[in-house]
């Protein structure tokens, strides 16, 4: 596996175990491995890039400031 791929994986499996089905449909920390897969499938230049890209921004955009 890539560094990116680690990393996007870590983002997600750190979820905390809890009561899936009070989940919201994405966690915080999905929705920014989210953002970054897509902003890597939209750096492809392939089909569907233009989606990725503007997707991407559009969840970006939603999404509150990092806590360092």
């Amino acid at each position: 596996m890539s560094d990116i791929d680690d990393r996007l994986l870590a983002l997600v499996d750190s979820v905390v175990d809890c009561d899936e089905q009070r989940l919201p449909l994405l966690t915080l920390r999905e929705a920014r491995a989210a953002v970054e897969l897509l902003q890597l499938l939209g750096s492809g230049g392939g089909e569907g890039a233009y989606a990725a890209r503007h997707l991407a921004g559009n969840m970006a955009r939603r999404l509150p400031p990092e806590e360092c």
